[in-house]
């Protein structure tokens, strides 16, 4: 039989005061990210697409091929050599998440094959039939770092590319690479595809503009999402103490 342990009615108004207030803070936090992506998702489309110009830049842009600006590369079959303290991170399909940043915790290797360095771009190759990851890219932070099969790796060819911008634009264009996913119950993307892409490109001055104030947009809502994270698990210890008397709450 069920038995239900309840505290007197000042303290149960008490609990659900605390918990309410949680819960409308929670819910702001969820409102105040959607805003912000809302924000960062129209700004990203007006300065990517020109129809936006930042003040004191009026130059033309040029329209690139991919593969003319960065030299493409894939990764290796390195599943059997995972390790659990390795030294190096092993870029996989789970690297990324789908805001195009990399994950903090990753599978790990112990060598260093010289596939990835410092600011080169990685993105996803392979995906699942609704390719919502496919072709996602992040920034390679540091030399810590290995590349694993299915997923590709972009190097600037020259001094002329911020790869800020650059990530920013391909994930701008996602839809692009998803419609390039060939297979049914798994997409991949070819390397013609990828190379074949095409970006207007803004002088440098420029892309480093846009990609500053998209970047910082990028980890306002980052930020924020890590404080949803960290209320989330407040309200359910919280809850979980004061259902259980393990915290008791007098109302004075």
């Amino acid at each position: 039989m069920f038995a239900l342990f309840y505290p007197l009615l000042n303290e149960q108004i008490a609990i659900a005061n605390i918990l309410s207030d949680l819960d409308r803070y929670l819910y702001n936090l969820d409102a105040l990210i959607l805003k912000k992506e809302g924000v960062k998702k129209a700004l990203s489309f007006e300065l990517l697409s020109q129809r936006k110009r930042l003040k004191g830049f009026n130059q033309a842009w040029q329209r690139v091929r991919l593969g003319d600006i960065c030299e493409f590369g894939n990764g290796e079959a390195y599943e059997t050599l995972i390790v659990e303290n390795g030294d190096f991170k092993l870029i996989s399909l789970n690297s990324i998440d789908i805001d195009g940043n990399l994950k903090n915790t990753m599978k790990r290797v112990n060598f260093y094959d010289n596939s990835l360095k410092q600011d080169d771009i990685v993105m996803v190759l392979s995906d699942v039939a609704h390719g919502d990851f496919l072709g996602l890219c992040a920034v390679i932070p540091s030399n810590d770092y290995v590349l694993n099969q299915r997923m590709g790796r972009l190097r600037i060819r020259n001094d002329c590319i911020n790869i800020l911008f650059l990530r920013l634009y391909i994930n701008a264009n996602q839809k692009y690479f998803k419609m390039q996913g060939q297979g049914s119950s798994q997409l991949n993307l070819s390397k013609k595809a990828i190379e074949d892409f095409e970006i207007p490109l803004p002088p440098l001055n420029e892309q480093i503009a846009i990609a500053n104030i998209l970047s910082a947009l990028d980890h306002e809502i980052a930020s924020l999402k890590n404080k949803k994270r960290q209320f989330d698990n407040i309200k359910k210890a919280l809850n979980h103490d004061l259902m259980s008397a393990k915290i008791r709450v007098l109302k004075k």
